[in-house]
């Protein structure tokens, strides 16, 4: 990477002495002694001019932080100036920090301008889940692109006439997953014809006719979609040549289990019934002629050979009476009743178009829905059918597919305070990655959000629902990255076995241990470093631990929770998962390039300035000089001046990890021999291994500070300005003198920060 001496600390700005009125004495005195060298009068080095008054008092504030994270982490002053001691730096960093506290209260809030969100594809599942609890897949959906990491930014998020046709069909499937067309008096048949189904274990099946004969033990099989869970009355029309001393048996199986088996004891074609609970979507159903019998010396020519006929099999059904789901039954109380059809249109339109556009609608917006959906009724002459638009059209409308937040005029005309409803909004998108229900709603639309009791009173209830896990699914697999497991295609010559299956273990194992910090209120540090991980039987081998005890599995994904024993003990937390680890890799080895650079970007917050061109890469695979180790290789590009400043801690970082491959499996030793992974950060500390390195990064507030940026950008949803980080680090610095910082305690700095409620004014 490139970076002259100093560019750090030009990147950083130092403010110069008239910085404030009441300028902060020893700071400054620091600055004269280790920067106004090379920083000051006719020598100014890297763009880095400390004569040059800052802007305003927040540029002011927010150059002292830099510098003071520069100086706190030792990459300042560079390793070729004279260095204060150790006592001198901390001395500083305290200077700053107190100046800090009492400057940044002081400064002025501008909450900038928010464009406006479209759904993700997650949201949008979602959303549609706890509106009308019905799942439909959105992976056919275009991929939602990211800003600043994340996909809930307005900045990236485009809408296309693909992104609408898919909209389309799939508010379609949810309009009919709520009103249904089913009559159990004359449930819906599909019948399937012999001829259609497919041989899956021994060939022996001919088709003759317009039916299937079974001439050998053979199994075949049809793939039928169910609309829902039901009752179900499964016909097969059958019959079979008689051999032997017992008729033909067959079984009748569905998705792999055996549901019953029909003797056919006759060669006329006859119904074969079974009436059964299913469950609904595809399921697969098979039919096996069991005891094929063949005896060619028989003087009966007809009892010869046994075989079976199939001429179809009729699946009908539902024949129960659907159940309305929970999630749904206030759509229906709303369609229900025996009014005129344009009454009860209305009443339906009203409270659908309320919740999935998440806020009050005005009379004429519920009027234009239902004319629109009066002229389905006319054209298709079902009230169903018209209903079901009604759904459809709240689902396609930009009132829901975006958040469109609303302000009300407060003190200043340059900033608006967010409606309850907005703010409610904010909250359930941030807490749930989906829409309010209804008690966080009507809180909104009553004011009472505005209530920091009321707020927190909030935070805490929505924290301990069940949606919250949005946290490790949206949030947490962004934030770190673990999206990018699918698309990671190692080797398979040097790494056989990694597939789909490996990669979702190890991205659930990342999420269980995010959500189980959030959920039993654990110090956020424990992402660094847990004494527990998360395995399923894959896992368990993966990672050489002994196989799991299935009773333990107390969600029945298959994970259970385990302690790490002693020898493992390094891999507890989040650098030690395999996820991480094969996503900070290249497909043919390690990358302690990546591997740092993602440390100082998703965990401390620090990302280095891209590199200058030419300078990006080492040279291909290829053009290596064989005999030389990686190391070796890096050290040689790392001794480039405009190379050397950014390496110097990444790569230290990163080393840190190469006793773990490409996909995260340990290893003591590479094609080069024995793995060195030590490393000297800036500051003179030593790094040898991963446990170094946690110890590093857990004394570090940079990781909680960087903890609280993140949520804040994914809540909010824009890029964090000096005065939002300014703020938010004075509030963490605070709670981390508890001793403990807990998911809900950054949410609550997050949710209480003035930029969380407020929004700039039209027209600014």
């Amino acid at each position: 990477m490139p970076l002259r001496p100093l560019t750090l600390c030009v990147l950083v700005a130092v403010v110069s002495p008239c910085a404030f009125a009441q300028e902060p004495a020893e700071p400054a005195k620091f600055l004269d002694a280790h920067c106004r060298d090379c920083h000051g009068g006719d020598t100014v080095k890297g763009q880095l001019d400390l004569d040059r008054p800052p802007a305003n008092a927040t540029d002011a504030a927010w150059r002292w932080a830099r510098v003071r994270d520069r100086v706190r982490s030792g990459e300042m002053p560079p390793p070729d100036a004279e260095r204060p001691s150790s006592a001198e730096a901390q001395a500083f960093v305290r200077a700053v920090d107190a100046h800090l506290r009492t400057e940044v209260p002081k400064l002025p809030v501008d909450p900038g301008r928010v464009t406006v969100r479209r759904l993700s594809r997650a949201q949008w599942e979602n959303c549609v889940r706890d509106l009308f609890g019905v799942r439909v897949a959105t992976a056919g959906f275009p991929a939602d692109d990211l800003g600043y990491g994340f996909d809930s930014i307005g900045d990236a998020l485009t809408l296309s006439t693909l992104h609408l046709e898919h909209y389309l069909a799939a508010s379609a499937e949810v309009a009919a997953a709520v009103f249904d067309l089913e009559d159990p008096k004359q449930p819906t048949k599909r019948r399937l014809p012999g001829e259609g189904m497919r041989a899956v274990v021994n060939p022996g099946a001919v088709h003759v006719g317009d039916h299937l004969v079974l001439v050998s033990r053979a199994t075949v099989e049809q793939v039928v979609r169910l609309p829902r869970d039901g009752v179900y009355t499964l016909r097969i029309l059958a019959g079979a040549d008689q051999a032997g001393d017992e008729p033909a048996r067959m079984p009748l199986f569905v998705d792999g289990r055996e549901l019953t088996t029909f003797e056919v004891g006759q060669r006329a074609m006859q119904e074969y019934v079974v009436r059964t609970p299913l469950a609904g979507g595809e399921r697969r159903l098979e039919l096996v002629f069991a005891n094929d019998f063949y005896d060619p010396d028989n003087p009966d020519p007809k009892r010869r050979d046994r075989n079976l006929h199939v001429e179809w099999l009729e699946v009908e059904g539902p024949t129960d009476v659907r159940v309305v789901p929970a999630a749904q039954q206030w759509v229906h109380d709303a369609f229900a009743g025996r009014g005129e059809a344009p009454a009860r249109l209305q009443k339906l339109a009203k409270a659908v178009l309320a919740r999935a556009w998440r806020r009050p609608v005005a009379d004429d917006e519920v009027a234009k829905v239902v004319r629109a959906a009066r002229q389905e009724l006319d054209a298709s002459g079902s009230l169903v059918q018209a209903a079901r638009f009604v759904v459809q059209a709240a689902l396609v409308s930009p009132n829901f597919l975006f958040r469109l937040e609303s302000g009300r005029p407060s003190a200043t005309d340059r900033v608006q305070t967010l409606s309850g409803v907005a703010l409610a909004t904010r909250l359930s998108f941030l807490l749930w990655a989906s829409t309010p229900d209804e008690e966080l709603a009507q809180l909104g639309r009553s004011g009472k959000l505005g209530d920091a009791a009321v707020l927190t009173a909030q935070i805490d209830r929505m924290l301990a629902d069940p949606r919250a896990d949005a946290l490790a699914g949206d949030f947490a697999a962004q934030w770190l990255e673990l999206r990018a497991l699918g698309e990671r295609a190692p080797d398979p010559a040097r790494y056989p076995g990694f597939d789909d299956g490996l990669r979702q273990s190890l991205r659930r194992e990342t999420e269980l241990l995010f959500r189980t910090v959030l959920r039993d209120g654990l110090d956020v540090r424990t992402l660094l470093d847990a004494d527990f991980t998360f395995v399923d039987a894959r896992l368990a081998a993966f990672y050489g631990l002994p196989a799991i005890d299935p009773a333990r599995d107390d969600d029945g994904d298959g994970f259970v929770r385990v302690v790490l024993p002693a020898a493992l003990r390094e891999r507890g937390g989040v650098l030690g998962h395999g996820s991480v680890l094969a996503v900070t890799s290249n497909p043919t080895r390690t990358s302690p390039v990546k591997r740092g650079k993602w440390i100082l970007e998703n965990l401390l917050g620090q990302a280095p300035p891209p590199p200058p061109p030419g300078n990006d890469s080492l040279p291909d695979e290829g053009k290596v000089d064989s005999t030389r180790s990686f190391r070796e290789q890096l050290e040689q590009h790392r001794s480039k001046a405009q190379c050397a400043g950014c390496h110097v801690r990444m790569d230290a970082l990163g080393f840190a990890l190469e006793r773990y491959d490409a996909i995260g499996r340990h290893r003591e030793r590479d094609a080069g021999g024995a793995i060195d992974c030590s490393g000297e950060l800036p500051d003179g500390t030593r790094l040898d291994g991963l446990a170094a390195l946690k110890r590093v990064l857990v004394a570090d507030p940079a990781f909680v500070r960087t903890f609280a940026h993140k949520l804040f950008v994914y809540g909010v949803g824009r890029e964090l300005r000096p005065a939002d980080r300014l703020r938010l680090d004075l509030r963490v610095d605070d709670q981390l003198r508890t001793g403990v910082v807990t998911v809900r305690d950054l949410l609550a700095i997050v949710v209480r920060d003035p930029a969380f409620a407020l929004r700039a004014a039209e027209g600014r």
